[in-house]
């Protein structure tokens, strides 16, 4: 009985907590690699609709630190007949890369706790209609007022250490 009771007042305490939250006492492997998941479907929403410029950052800001959120709007994003979107694409710059999430899917945290980078190697690729080498993509989650955010991405022939 005492094990049940403790089983359901944990299972209240994350529902009602909300579960795992990205704050300044950072992140476990899952929860880095789940953050990054969201932060791309953040970004593939922007091109769902047309918007001002405000409400895409705004959309961001959620995922995203605040200078590279202007770098992406800079690169990215686009006016059209109503506002604003972003047309994505397998190249574009700023995009969190096309990760396997797996054991190849690298997670280091950095000296002192303010960066964690998440980098995967991808190999020489001939396919389609444009070809690349080996090469590392990786992102840097970086503390935001106490909240991690993405602050790079960047696609490397290195791994970041």
């Amino acid at each position: 009985m005492r094990k049940y009771l403790v089983a359901c007042m944990a299972g209240a305490f994350l529902f009602l907590g909300g579960g795992f939250t990205v704050s300044a006492e950072g992140l476990h492997r899952e929860e880095v690699l789940s953050f990054v998941q969201e932060a791309l479907v953040n970004q593939g929403s922007i091109s769902e609709e047309v918007r001002t410029k405000k409400a895409i950052k705004e959309k961001l800001d959620t995922h995203f630190s605040e200078d590279f959120i202007e770098k992406f709007v800079e690169a990215n994003v686009v006016k059209v007949n109503g506002g604003f979107t972003a047309y994505g694409s397998d190249f574009a710059p700023y995009y969190i890369p096309f990760f396997s999430y797996d054991e190849n899917t690298k997670v280091v945290y950095g000296k002192g706790g303010e960066f964690i980078y998440v980098q995967e190697e991808f190999p020489v690729s001939e396919d389609g209609p444009v070809s690349t080498g080996k090469h590392v993509e990786s992102v840097t989650l970086k503390k935001v007022n106490n909240e991690w955010k993405v602050a790079d991405v960047r696609y490397e022939s290195e791994n970041l250490k």
